[in-house]
């Protein structure tokens, strides 16, 4: 039993020293992976102007009645372009008939 205390004694510091080393890494590790002070203010000041610019952005997007009065006059320029359509197939029917004409009275 006194051998085995006088082991323990001599050699006791190895194990202390790895715990040590291990609990050293782990220290190490943390540090890396946690953001410093320095950097999370030079990182807030940018997010804080990209927020800012897109702020700015949203303010000069278009309201929701300027949108309405868009999709409105929008509409009207379908109907009107329909009714346009339609006149323009109708001219082309007559002057296909008018050709038509014109190649049977020509021969």
């Amino acid at each position: 039993m006194t051998e085995i205390i006088n082991v323990l004694l001599r050699w006791w510091p190895l194990p202390f020293f790895l715990i040590q080393m291990v609990m050293a890494w782990g220290m190490w590790s943390l540090g890396q992976k946690f953001v410093s002070r320095c950097d999370y203010e030079r990182d807030m000041d940018k997010h804080i102007a990209r927020v800012t610019e897109l702020e700015q952005g949203a303010y000069k997007s278009p309201t929701r009645d300027e949108v309405k009065d868009l999709s409105d006059k929008l509409g009207g320029l379908g109907e009107k372009l329909s009714r346009i359509d339609g006149r323009l197939t109708g001219i082309n029917r007559a002057v296909d008939l008018l050709n038509q004409h014109h190649l049977r009275t020509s021969e």
